[in-house]
């Protein structure tokens, strides 16, 4: 039932991330983020290619300085057009706004009437309520209209309305504004049909494509926006000219003289005419920069359309599609590898979507959603890795009281405290680098006048060496308790751990203190020195002693007894070697000289004053670095 409950609760919590992934696609709370990674998509982009067909006329500063504040009387306009015409332009499309009467509008117009080529601009304002599923963008009047007579003499009326996303930039335009029953094409969408000879009044919506006259398709997000393909950006994108300068060239022509331009460029051109003049108000931003002159948006419109060049969003079902699709695959990725390499891998993963994202809109021009998909690995993996914490900080409270316990019991191990014997001052000090220790001791009383002090450390440290340990000590006190013969004692103890010890090893010395003969008996097994120091002398020496094979290598191993005499205020010193191999920061070891002379400045203090001065000098010296092997030190004061 338990395990059925986990599985249920699993896909549970599934069910709540896809529930939740979808719900983020619906309400959209990283859509200027999405925005943000379509633009950079753009500015990684190669540059398109651009018609050599397309011109941009420009009312820029040059043009207002020299004939006038705006906006330019249509006489300008007028003789604009008899030049371009003269010149044999193709198509010219006014990206300026001829909403009010002027003096000048039957000059104009008549201009525009001859040359049978000129598309005019409306504006409208949207209020996107129509209840028209097929174009949804309605208008229910006219915000700046075309002065009659200009209407009337055009070739083509097209609405230059834009729809600012939610961060003010311009990536998509209506195709179709629905007024007054009737549809009004895009500006220069209206300019690409009549060039090509299409029908903008027959169209059909297949999917999300819109269909001209049978013949061009477009693809299309919500039945009718486009998304506008800037080609580059506006200073390196087609070819630029000054509306003062083609008028100040055809006077300078008249007047016989070398033109600054040559006029013959504009033959079989599709000019376009807006106005770019610092501080004025026709700039938007756009994908690839901030400011950016609209005249500009229906070059690209019209480059887009001519080259059949477009971006394709591939829709909700796709990318919702995508985003589960990415979910499911980090989640495997962050479940099934170890911390680091599921680190790695959502790395990989995410760099590999991020690659393939930006593939496919530079080759095929899909614009796929980017941040959600990326956010989702992102949070795929602080989830997973924060559930690892929690379990593994779980874990770790239970192995530390379990290794409480093992601390515990392994402390019952050791002996009960013992400060003195038959006129022997003893002190013994032991300090794990970890919860539990591979270093032990012990005393044992052989008789009234004996004493038996055992040291050892196992290699390693943790609870592997703690289960030595444990084996070590019950091994000894066995033997201890039949012989008083130091050698015999550790040979039988390495007989028993030869093969149990998993390739590890104890060193251990073993100590029998006979306080009648004031004589000392000792028996290393690989074990540290021993120091004794001598009261008459002030002296401290390590006493030489053949060291037989640590124990728990080698079956057949042997060992001596080596007599050392004492006297009154001598003092023995035994230790594992944590206490030497202490290092401070700069990576320097304790080392045997210093234990040596701080017994020799302090030989007449007791045992247990010593004991304590040398731990504490010990602690001091690597006071910044982490303790890595386990301490143990023995004082036994004649």
């Amino acid at each position: 039932m338990t395990y059925l409950r986990g599985i249920l609760t699993k896909i549970g919590l599934l069910l709540i991330f896809c529930l939740v992934i979808l719900i983020f696609f619906l309400i959209k709370p990283f859509n200027n983020y999405e925005l943000a990674f379509y633009d950079l998509r753009f500015k990684l982009r190669p540059a398109l290619s651009m018609s050599e067909e397309i011109v941009l006329i420009e009312i820029s500063d040059d043009t207002l300085k020299n004939l006038g504040t705006w906006p330019l009387p249509r006489d300008f306009h007028a003789s604009l057009l008899d030049v371009l015409r003269e010149y044999g332009a193709k198509m010219v499309v006014f990206d300026i706004i001829f909403s009010e009467p002027t003096l000048y509008d039957g000059e104009f117009a008549r201009s525009i009437q001859e040359a049978k080529n000129v598309y005019l601009p409306l504006v409208f304002y949207l209020e996107d309520k129509s209840r028209d599923n097929i174009f949804p963008v309605d208008s229910s009047y006219v915000l700046a209209d075309l002065v009659g007579e200009l209407a009337e003499n055009a070739s083509g009326i097209g609405h230059i309305n834009v729809m600012l996303d939610s961060d003010g930039k311009v990536r998509k335009v209506p195709l179709f504004i629905k007024q007054g029953g009737r549809l009004i094409p895009q500006l220069a969408f209206k300019a690409v049909c009549d060039k090509l000879g299409l029908n903008t009044n027959n169209i059909a919506i297949k999917g999300n494509k819109l269909v001209i006259d049978r013949s061009l398709s477009l693809p299309v997000i919500g039945n009718n926006y486009f998304l506008v393909n800037y080609p580059q950006k506006w200073e390196k994108s087609f070819k630029h000219f000054s509306y003062f300068e083609i008028l100040k060239s055809y006077a300078q022509k008249k007047e016989g003289k070398d033109p600054d331009l040559d006029l013959s460029e504009l033959k079989g051109k599709v000019c376009f005419i807006g106005l770019t003049a610092a501080g004025t108000s026709d700039f938007q931003p756009v994908p690839l920069e901030n400011i950016y002159p609209l005249v500009g948006l229906q070059a690209s419109i019209f480059n887009s359309l001519m080259n059949k060049e477009f971006i394709t969003y591939v829709g909700f079902p796709f990318n919702i599609f995508f985003a589960f699709l990415v979910f499911f695959f980090s989640l495997a990725i962050c479940l099934w590898l170890k911390p680091l390499k599921s680190f790695l891998g959502s790395l990989v993963f995410a760099t590999a979507y991020f690659s393939l994202s930006v593939a496919v809109f530079i080759i095929f021009g899909l614009w796929i959603d980017l941040f959600l998909p990326l956010f989702i690995i992102l949070v795929n993996y602080i989830v997973v890795s924060a559930y690892r914490f929690f379990a593994e900080t779980k874990k770790r409270e239970l192995l530390e009281q379990e290794l409480d316990i093992a601390r515990a019991i392994q402390k019952s191990f050791l002996p009960s405290e013992l400060k003195e014997f038959s006129g022997l001052g003893i002190s013994s000090f032991m300090l794990p680098a970890k919860f539990v220790a591979g270093d032990l001791y012990d005393f044992v009383k052989i008789d009234d006048r004996r004493l038996g002090l055992f040291i050892a450390d196992v290699s390693g440290k943790g609870v592997p060496a703690s289960l030595i340990m444990a084996q070590t000590i019950s091994f000894f006190r066995i033997f201890a308790r039949q012989y008083a013969d130091c050698a015999k004692v550790l040979a039988l103890i390495n007989k028993e751990l030869c093969g149990k010890t998993s390739a590890r090893f104890v060193t251990a010395m073993y100590i029998i203190v006979d306080t009648t003969q004031n004589k000392v008996y000792v028996s290393s097994a690989g074990h540290s020195p021993l120091l004794l120091y001598r009261k008459k002398t002030n002296t401290v020496a390590e006493v030489e002693i053949n060291a037989g094979m640590p124990l728990g290598i080698m079956d057949e191993a042997g060992y001596e007894n080596v007599p050392v005499d004492i006297e009154s205020g001598d003092k023995i010193v035994i230790f594992t070697d944590g206490l030497t191999d202490a290092r401070d920061v700069n990576n320097q070891e304790f080392g045997c000289e210093n234990v040596k002379k701080i017994i020799s400045e302090n030989g007449t203090k007791k045992a247990e004053q010593l004991s304590e001065l040398i731990i504490d000098r010990v602690k001091k010296f690597s006071m910044h670095r982490s303790q890595h092997d386990d301490i143990t030190l023995i004082i036994c004061a004649r």
